[in-house]
């Protein structure tokens, strides 16, 4: 099992020296083992989740679940990742590490991560606009600190392209780190797996959205004419950032003797000559164009102009100025271009256009962020009856796969109450129920540019599993979808057997309704046993080798016919393969009667034949012994232990001393005292028979019912040790009263309830010196429940007096014996029987008969229950 690779070492105790010089060669004999995981962090992941494993019952794949967590870890830790570069801010930081190895993932070394990292993506409660304009302050003054001035860029276009490029440099090295971190934290798995997938999925997505984050705007500022660095998204107007101004010298150096020249006046960004405040080189007076969009308001002409119009730098490019004519409804909802007309307020015009020349509509797929793909500020407008602004990039389907079949299991712990049926009634417990759930997986395809759906079903490419249930535990069948034959799974704890009871009827050793146990393991703690279905075929339900009619009335609805059912049966009509071992369904075909004797303490001996075989009559090769109901064991005939209960008339009549006690027997003397008649005559066979009974046997047990109207009781399920105590009992009760056979048979059914046991047949000798009406309807329910637990009633009835013939205890003893076998397979058997004698010797014979028979009978096994 091991491989050779298992040693079991006594260790001294932990106190001596000795214990630490063992230890001290354990790590030398580990030490020249090979190593099986990287670290201990591994190993005891792994540990974990096996004993997680084992603890709900999960029998799936071991790597699927280590694949769960793990990317279910990188996805907790992808914000913080992506933001700041590691994998902990607080209270210690931790960096980008391979999870397996524990070697940190680094990067190139820059001003970002010098030892305190530098958050790159807003929380969820920031605000997107402000956070950026702090953060891209910092990164510009670094930038132009280093790389190139913006006051100082004689091309702002140029210095915005530069700007621009180094934001992408940045975002680029962090997104190829944690790219990088992702992928080596999931390269020992298959990459096409469905949690891989996903999480390389939720990977871009927020790549995706620092990118566009720090994607500059580039559009004009509101009041100058450099171009915007604000997020490419803001909702507030175009801003530089800077203070507006142009901080170039004059133009009109010569004119100035002022070292350095003076600054020019005019807004950053503006067309013509620079032109300072301090004296007056160019016209000045206001534009009469002023108020009109991308206006300079001072006129930039010579000074003393005498063409009487006065125009600013912007020459003829003043702009319209109105709101942009794009305007759009779609599934993403209302999009409205914030920007204003940049057409020449000369131009006739009726669609007003802005300076953006791309399509800033949203791609239309889900999800999706990326905006249209189209150098068409107006693509929505264009004449195609459908437009669709499509980003151009390839997207990951995020539909549920379409397969037939299971795509995945999830055993999850399921805490619920029940009301626990069984030996402790109306007990409520607690418990947690581990369940299996079935999903769908997410469509792994991609996407293809420029479409809403991939060709083909929505699949995500693995197995695909049976959605066959065990009806029992719950667990899903393992086998691929569309299997032949038998469904197969691992099961788990088994919750939902069904207990089914008749009167005085439990069957399968099952006293509780719910049974705590794993479902291979249930039949398996039964050992030999017998199942119960429903008639699969109420008309034609015969004995067969694996099936047996109930002829009792059994719960749940007692009013529907079912079948005793061998294992094999059982488990072909779930529908999944048999999970116990070729061992234990082999002795699970055997039949499960036992032996009633109580030598067999610890190791039962059961009927060597096949479960529902026909009763045989004597034992093969002559060895053994065959039960009364035909069951064949392979060991001695057992002592049949009893319950004996005499119900003997008191009433008046058994006062006659026609019949009287015989002389020199014993208790010859006590009787002639108070009871020198039939009564007398009776209590001296009753005492013989318990003095042979107790010289033959001292495992039975005696009750005595006495009956007149009433019915008392002098003892009850006694052993025969001190027979003087028992005649002292019954000596006690003289006969006088009525008769009533009714309230007699019916305390003896009492007496048999309350003492039940298996082991021991019960025994009424039932004796009267008179007729009476037939108890009919209350023998029949004692017959009947007894027959139904497996032990019949034996009734033996004696008429004592000058009649010869009894007409009700006559019957009584063929009701009786119709609840048994009418040709039993052992001549030994007992039989319920009637006999009349009118002489207290005789009665004292048929007294020793009867034991006689008792000494001789062999008992019906046990049935397994």
């Amino acid at each position: 099992m091991y491989g050779d690779e298992l040693n079991i070492m006594a260790l001294p105790d932990f106190h001596d020296v000795a214990w630490f010089e063992r230890l001290s060669k354990i790590k030398m004999l580990l030490d020249r083992k090979e190593t099986k995981y990287d670290n201990a962090k591994t190993f005891l992941q792994n540990t974990k989740v096996i004993m997680a494993k084992l603890k709900i019952c999960d029998w799936s794949s071991l790597n699927e679940n280590l694949i769960h967590i793990r990317v279910a870890t990188l996805k907790r830790l992808l914000p913080i990742a992506v933001s700041y570069g590691i994998e902990q801010k607080d209270p210690v930081i931790i960096p980008l590490v391979n999870h397996d190895s524990e070697e940190p993932i680094y990067g190139p070394i820059d001003f970002l991560n010098d030892g305190n990292p530098i958050k790159l993506f807003p929380d969820i409660n920031d605000d997107v606009d402000e956070f950026f304009i702090q953060l891209s302050e910092y990164l510009r003054t670094h930038f132009e600190t280093t790389k190139q001035s913006r006051k100082e860029s004689s091309d702002d276009n140029e210095w915005f392209s530069n700007f621009d490029r180094f934001l992408k440099d940045i975002i680029k090295r962090r997104t190829s780190r944690v790219k990088n971190w992702y992928l080596q934290n999931t390269a020992k798995f298959p990459q096409d797996n469905s949690d891989i997938t996903d999480g390389r999925y939720a990977l871009n997505q927020k790549i995706d959205e620092l990118t566009r984050l720090w994607t500059l705007c580039g559009l004009t500022c509101y009041q100058c004419g450099l171009k915007c660095v604000k997020n490419h998204d803001h909702k507030e107007n175009h801003d530089c950032l800077t203070d507006h101004k142009c901080h170039f010298p004059c133009h009109f150096s010569e004119a100035h003797n002022d070292n350095p020249t003076p600054e020019c006046k005019h807004k950053a960004g503006h067309k013509g000559k620079h032109a300072c405040a301090k004296m007056i080189h160019l016209c000045g007076k206001t534009c009469f164009l002023i108020g009109k969009f991308n206006c300079q308001k001072f006129c930039s002409k010579k000074f003393g102009h005498d063409d009487g119009e006065h125009l600013c730098q912007s020459k003829r490019n003043h702009y319209c100025g109105k709101d942009c004519s794009l305007s759009i409804h779609n599934t993403k909802g209302d999009y409205r271009c914030p920007n204003k007309c940049t057409i020449s307020y000369k131009e006739h015009h009726y669609f007003h256009r802005c300076e953006n020349t791309t399509c800033p509509i949203q791609c239309p797929i889900p999800d999706c962020k990326e905006r249209c793909q189209s150098d068409d500020h107006f693509h929505a407008f264009s004449d195609s009856q459908q437009v669709n602004h499509f980003c151009g990039k390839e997207h990951q389907c995020r539909e549920l796969c379409e397969e037939d079949g299971i795509c995945n299991v999830v055993t999850e712990p399921k805490k619920q109450e029940e009301t626990y049926k069984g030996r402790v009634e109306g007990t409520v417990i607690t418990y947690t129920k581990y369940i299996q759930l079935s999903e769908k997986l997410k469509c792994n395809k991609m996407i293809p540019p420029n479409e809403f759906e991939h060709a083909g079903k929505h699949t995500h490419n693995e197995d695909h599993y049976c959605d066959k249930k065990c009806q029992f535990c719950e667990y899903y069948c393992t086998l691929p979808y569309g299997h032949p034959h038998f469904h197969d799974t691992r099961h788990g704890i088994n919750m939902t057997q069904t207990e089914f009871t008749g009167d005085e009827f439990v069957y399968a050793g099952v006293s509780d309704q719910k049974t705590f146990v794993l479902c291979n393991l249930f039949c398996k703690d039964l050992g030999r046993h017998r199942h119960i279905d429903y008639c699969q075929n109420d008309e034609n339900c015969e004995l067969s080798r694996d099936m047996q009619h109930i002829n009792v009335k059994v719960s749940p609805n007692p009013d529907k016919p079912k079948d005793f059912i061998s294992h094999k049966l059982f488990w072909e009509r779930t529908g999944f393969k048999d999970p116990h071992t070729c061992q234990e369904q082999q002795e699970f075909t055997k039949c499960d009667h036992q032996c009633p004797d109580k030598k067999h303490k610890s190791k039962s001996s059961f009927c060597e034949l096949q479960l529902f075989h026909a009763p045989i009559s004597k034992p093969p090769n002559d060895y053994g012994y065959v039960s009364s109901d035909g069951h064949y064991f392979n060991c001695e005939k057992p002592n049949t232990p009893f319950h004996i209960i005499f119900v003997l008339d008191y009433s008046s009549s058994m006062t006659k001393q026609d019949i009287k006690p015989i002389q020199d027997f014993p208790i010859y003397n006590d009787l002639t005292k108070k009871h020198n008649n039939r009564i007398g005559a009776v209590y001296q066979a009753v005492y013989l028979f318990m003095n042979a009974r107790r010289n033959s046997t001292m495992t039975d047990r005696i009750s005595l019912v006495l009956f007149n109207h009433k019915t008392i009781v002098p003892f009850e399920y006694q052993d025969l040790t001190n027979l003087k105590d028992l005649l002292n009992s019954m000596l006690q009760y003289e006969a006088c009263g009525l008769i009533n056979f009714d309230s007699a048979i019916q305390k003896a059914g009492v007496l048999i309830e309350t003492h039940f046991d298996p082991t021991k047949v019960n025994v009424i000798i039932f004796l009267s010196d008179r007729e009476c009406g037939t108890p009919t309807n209350q023998l029949n329910a004692i017959c009947k429940q007894n027959k139904e637990k497996g032990s019949p009633l034996y009734l033996y009835t004696v008429l004592f007096g000058s009649d010869r013939h009894s007409n009700s205890l006559n019957k009584m003893a063929e009701i009786a014996q119709s609840y048994h076998p009418q040709n039993p397979s052992s001549k030994n058997a007992l039989r319920c029987q009637f006999t009349s004698t009118a002489d207290a010797g005789k009665l004292a014979n048929y007294f020793n008969y009867v034991e006689d028979s008792l000494r001789n009978h062999e008992p019906a096994s046990l049935k397994k229950v």
